[in-house]
């Protein structure tokens, strides 16, 4: 049974709430305004917050700014029901402070159960394909590395520290490390190793037309397209913002190609329009059309195929010239450093 916490400052309206949501088998909590509603978030860790905007004491704005910087509370989503702002830029400053949804008074009861419960099949599906992404990820970067001799609690805070909280890949902390750590093996061994780094082409604009919590689950599905179409010995990493980076131990310049190939060809044929996204199907054609279309560029760096590099620094520097190429060149391309 979902749980539920409904903030409003309207003893009717909590009444009419706490029915409608009983009704449809929810889990009901009940909090008079802001302050109440942190402490109820706080102790009762509620699958959903439904968020009054005008209230004394504390209003829904305050409250869910403090709920998304709490480490307990910010990962629970908030929806926005309120009376009082009604314009389109009270609805902006809400949706920045991280609010999923933002409805206004009177509402349609139905339509407000089926955002809730589409919110939460959402939140269960972002969970469950972190959770898938983080045993890829770990499921790979124990390939060539040597058993563990550390205890299990120190293993797991380890990972833990080395996971990126979005998409469960690895971190751009953790991916240096493992990339100084590959490159030192390639250099002794006489190995080649190569390094792709792809950037999402026009990213900025799904978070424009579509929130930052759409913006996320794109950046989620394609973490999750990189590691099922990514071999066992790769390490898959969260860059920065919507840049991803592979590393490919024992792969030459031809291979590294190959891969990232792969990788642009299957993140630009998936179809990241999910049914919990009503917001997208219903949206214009334009603006879907916008967000059918995405697409990745990516750079590649190998060694030793390239003279100038000399140290795993070199691969990041160099696959990052390359890309900035495949950007110049139109993106959605693949491009290999070539000294010019």
């Amino acid at each position: 049974m979902p749980k539920i916490l409904i903030v409003d400052d309207n003893f009717d309206m909590l009444e009419t709430l706490e029915h409608l949501f009983s009704f449809y088998q929810f889990d009901v909590i009940k909090a008079e305004n802001g302050k109440k509603a942190i402490d109820a978030a706080e102790k009762q860790l509620p699958d959903i917050i439904l968020l009054d905007a005008y209230m004394p004491e504390m209003d829904g704005f305050e409250a869910c700014k403090i709920l998304k910087k709490k480490r307990k509370t910010k990962l629970i989503p908030i929806v926005f029901l309120t009376a009082k702002y009604l314009d389109p830029e009270d609805k902006a400053s809400g949706m920045q402070l991280g609010a999923d949804d933002y409805m206004v008074k009177p509402f349609n009861s139905k339509e407000l159960v089926t955002r809730i419960k589409t919110i939460l099949k959402k939140k269960q599906m972002i969970s469950t394909l972190k959770q898938e992404n983080q045993d890829l990820a770990r499921q790979q970067s124990n390939i060539l590395r040597p058993p563990f001799t550390e205890s299990t609690e120190s293993r797991k805070l380890e990972e833990n520290l080395a996971i990126d909280p979005l998409t469960g890949l690895y971190s751009k902390k953790y991916l240096i490390g493992r990339l100084k750590e590959e490159f030192h093996r390639a250099v002794r061994y006489e190995m080649p190793i190569s390094f792709i780094m792809m950037d999402v082409d026009g990213f900025v604009r799904v978070n424009d037309n579509f929130s930052f919590q759409v913006g996320d689950y794109v950046l989620l599905k394609m973490a999750n397209i990189i590691l099922t179409n990514t071999r066992l010995s790769d390490i898959v990493a969260r860059f920065e913002g919507a840049n991803f980076c592979v590393i490919l131990p024992q792969t030459d310049a031809q291979g590294g190609y190959f891969e990232a190939e792969r990788l642009r060809i299957a993140i630009g044929q998936a179809d990241y329009i999910e049914d919990f996204l009503f917001d997208i199907k219903n949206s214009k054609q334009r603006r879907r059309s916008e967000f059918d279309n995405l697409t990745v560029s990516i750079g590649v760096a190998t060694y030793p195929a390239h003279e100038e590099i000399g140290t795993e620094k070199d691969l990041i520097r160099i696959a990052r010239q390359a890309l900035d190429k495949a950007k110049i060149a139109g993106k959605n391309k693949t491009i290999i450093f070539e000294k010019v």
